[in-house]
C-alpha cells in the first residue's frame, strides 16, 4: 500500500499570507484541473491538470535563448529571431523558462506529494495559531484530485491545521463526502440559477452544483455560498432572489460571499494560446449594496473576508 505522505498531486500555486479566503492569516493551496470553462476565469492556467507554460509575448525581447534552450523544435526561428511558439511540440520540460532573462516564459504546475505541500504549510502553522487561521484548498476544481486533496486534508488535521475548501461544486459526490467530513470550512459557488445561462458560461450544468449544495449543507455546518458577481449577467434581482430562495428553503448556511468580477484571467488566457474568453463588467458600489440588500431579505448574511 503506497504510504499517503507518498500520494502526489498537480500544484500551480501556494499563496501564504492569504487573507481572503476564510478566516485568519491562510496559505492557499492551488491545484490543477477543472471541469468548467468560465468565460471570466481568473485561474485559466488551472484547467488543464498537466504542467502548461504561459507565454507572454508582450515581454519578449527576441533574445532567442529560449530556442537555443529548447531541444523540440517548439520554438523556431528565423535569423535569429524567435517566430512562434509551438504548442503541440512541447514537452513542457521548462528549459526555456529557466533561460528567459524578461519572464515571457513560466512554468505552470509541478508534481509534489502530500509531504512536500505539508512542509511549505508548516512554516506558517504559528501564523495560522495565532490569527486563528489555517490553509484552504482551491484551484481549479479541488476535487479534480480526490485522493490527493483528501491526504493534504488529513495531513493537516493532524498537525491541528484549520482547512477549509473552496470548489466549483461540479463533482461526483462519492469522491468528496469523506473529504467534506473532515473540513472546518466549504465554500461553494453558485454562479447562475438558470442552468441554461449556466451551461453557455461555463461549459456545464448548474444540476449537479445545486444537488452538491443541498448535500454539504446537510453534513456540514460551517458552509457559505461563494457568487462571482457580474454586472447585467447574475446580478439582477430575479436570479438573486432565486438563489436565495433556494438557500433559505433547503440548507442550512453561514451566508453568501460576494465576489466582484475581475479581468485578470485575460492575460493568461492569451498566454495560453485560448480562446473562449469574454468580456465583461463589475459591478459598481450601488449595485453591490443592492444585492446585499436582496441577500438580507431573506436574512441571509452577507459575509465579507476582506
Amino acid at each position: 500500500m503506497k504510504d499517503s505522505d507518498q500520494i502526489a498531486g498537480s500544484v500551480f500555486q501556494i499563496q501564504r499570507w492569504s487573507v481572503h479566503d476564510g478566516d485568519g492569516i491562510r496559505s492557499t493551496v492551488f491545484l490543477k484541473g477543472c471541469p468548467l470553462r468560465c468565460k471570466w476565469c481568473a485561474n485559466p492556467e488551472s484547467w488543464n491538470i498537466n504542467p502548461e507554460i504561459l507565454y507572454f509575448r508582450d515581454r519578449c525581447t527576441g533574445c532567442a535563448q529560449c530556442s537555443l534552450a529548447c531541444n523540440h523544435q517548439a520554438i523556431p526561428m528565423d535569423g535569429g529571431i524567435p517566430l512562434s511558439f509551438a504548442r503541440e511540440k512541447c514537452c513542457c520540460c521548462g528549459d526555456c523558462c529557466e533561460v528567459c532573462p524578461n519572464g515571457a516564459k513560466k512554468m505552470i504546475g509541478s508534481l509534489m506529494t502530500v509531504e512536500e505541500v505539508i512542509k511549505i504549510l508548516k512554516r506558517d502553522s504559528i501564523f495560522y495559531r495565532e490569527s486563528k487561521g489555517g490553509v484552504t484548498f482551491s484551484g481549479g476544481e479541488p476535487f479534480a484530485q480526490s485522493e490527493f486533496l483528501r491526504e493534504l486534508i488529513l495531513a493537516c488535521k493532524r498537525l491541528a491545521i484549520d482547512t477549509a475548501v473552496e470548489t466549483s461544486g461540479y463533482f461526483e459526490w462519492k469522491d468528496a463526502e469523506d473529504s467534506i467530513k473532515e473540513l472546518d470550512t466549504v465554500f461553494i459557488d453558485i454562479k447562475h440559477m438558470d442552468e441554461e445561462v449556466h451551461k453557455r458560461l461555463t461549459g456545464v450544468s448548474n444540476r449537479k452544483i445545486l444537488e452538491n449544495v443541498l448535500r454539504i449543507s446537510q453534513k456540514h455546518h460551517e458552509v457559505i455560498i461563494r457568487v462571482p458577481l457580474i454586472s447585467g449577467v447574475n446580478d439582477d434581482r430575479k436570479n438573486i432572489e432565486q438563489m436565495c430562495q433556494f438557500l433559505q428553503e433547503n440548507t442550512r448556511i453561514l451566508g453568501v460571499e460576494l465576489l466582484p468580477y475581475h479581468s485578470l484571467g485575460h492575460s493568461k488566457m492569451n498566454a495560453l494560446d485560448r480562446e473562449g474568453w469574454e468580456s465583461f463588467s463589475t459591478p459598481d458600489a450601488e449595485k453591490m449594496e443592492q444585492v446585499k440588500k436582496i441577500i438580507a431579505e431573506y436574512s441571509i448574511q452577507n459575509i465579507d473576508f476582506k
